[in-house]
């Protein structure tokens, strides 16, 4: 199977589903549209299973999580799609791995499916409890053969061989029997490749993803993919073929570069054409991109009672940038437009990135305005 059929259509995948997906802004939003869209089975599917089982479900209602699996990677994935407003919301919270975020979602709704007490913030505590204890790992993550509690193996053989040790021998006949291109593209996204990434630390880096690095695959998918096709061949008393392997993947990866360039000449198109379409005293909604100003103003945002509008005033053709006055903010401080909690900061001196010494938090109130790029606010 090629890299590049099956890692360029999960990207394309990011970039052109449809429209109706916009991605919600909160909990609250993202259990509204996955009510609303799934069907009566999927949903009583969801709450017969292991809370603990939920991402690897898709493994076996592939059928039905097709559009589910869109829509999350749509909302989440910051990096490859503009419209990733709950993978913001999670990161204003301190939660940075898309897949936690996922999970987060999911036990949040399996927990209001089975009539129980929904309580989010219980739910995201653990994961970011988990992640607090990852970032101590970080120091020797490169070095040690175990993180999070899971063995990490030391390179590609080690791998086929800890993967030996996972599946069953039944499994492994029915896996004998797919095509290789069948294996890999049911199992790379979720399933044990999803497991692979989260427990192998692919994205957040170990031992075996400096191993792939140092053999120019970058990519914590492609790990994933290169790692099932070469089980799959040694199941099959294969070659493995693995510098093979790298160079597709080396070919696939200039390709994505010159794909990633035209891409971001149509976005600044579309920022563009988004400029030209507004107009001096259109009202806009405020994003909510740094956070909110009290607590209370979360909880009615939460709630679609709280949407921060504002007017166009003025409009600078340079820059594509946008003046707004504020009309409504529902708090007396105001919208919050820079928080820099989240911001780090390059030392030349010290060659590393570090946290601001003082906190600098900006509020803009209602009657007031101010300069801002056109992710900031949206037509109401």
């Amino acid at each position: 199977m090629k890299f590049s059929i099956t890692i360029m259509f999960l990207i394309f995948s990011f970039i052109t589903f449809g429209q109706n997906s916009k991605s919600p802004k909160n909990i609250n939003q993202a259990i509204r549209k996955l009510d609303k869209s799934l069907t009566i089975e999927t949903k009583e599917k969801l709450t017969k299973i292991s809370s603990d089982s939920l991402l690897i479900f898709y493994k076996n209602s592939k059928s039905e999580f097709d559009i589910m699996e869109e829509w999350f990677y749509k909302w989440t994935q910051m990096s490859t799609t503009r419209d990733a407003s709950l993978g913001k919301y999670y990161k204003n919270k301190g939660l940075e791995i898309p897949n936690d975020m996922i999970e987060v979602v999911l036990k949040t709704y399996q927990n209001k499916l089975k009539g129980n007490k929904v309580n989010h913030d219980e739910i995201l505590k653990t994961f970011l409890i988990r992640q607090q204890k990852n970032n101590k790992e970080n120091e020797i993550r490169y070095l040690t053969d175990s993180l999070g509690g899971f063995y990490i193996p030391k390179d590609l053989d080690d791998a086929i061989n800890s993967l030996n040790k996972i599946y069953s021998d039944s499994v492994k006949l029915k896996i004998t029997k797919l095509t290789e291109e069948d294996y890999v593209s049911g199992n790379y996204r979720f399933g044990i490749g999803l497991w692979m990434r989260n427990n192998w630390q692919l994205w957040g880096g170990s031992r075996l993803s400096k191993f792939f690095q140092n053999n120019r695959i970058s990519h914590p998918e492609s790990m994933s993919v290169v790692i099932l096709e070469s089980y799959y061949r040694y199941l099959k008393n294969e070659d493995i073929r693995f510098e093979e392997q790298i160079k597709e993947y080396v070919e696939w990866e200039e390709k994505s570069k010159k794909d990633k360039i035209e891409l971001e000449k149509k976005e600044f198109k579309e920022k563009q054409e988004t400029f030209a379409e507004l107009k001096v005293g259109d009202i806009l909604e405020f994003n909510y991109k740094y956070g909110f100003s009290s607590q209370s103003q979360e909880d009615k945002w939460m709630d679609d009672i709280c949407l921060a509008k504002g007017i166009l005033i003025e409009k600078d053709e340079q820059n594509l940038e946008i003046k707004v006055k504020v009309i409504e903010s529902c708090d007396r401080k105001g919208i919050l437009i820079y928080n820099n909690d989240n911001v780090q900061i390059y030392d030349n001196d010290t060659k590393e990135w570090t946290e601001p010494k003082r906190r600098i938090v900006k509020y803009l109130k209602k009657g007031k305005s101010a300069w801002f790029t056109l992710d900031k606010w949206d037509l109401e």
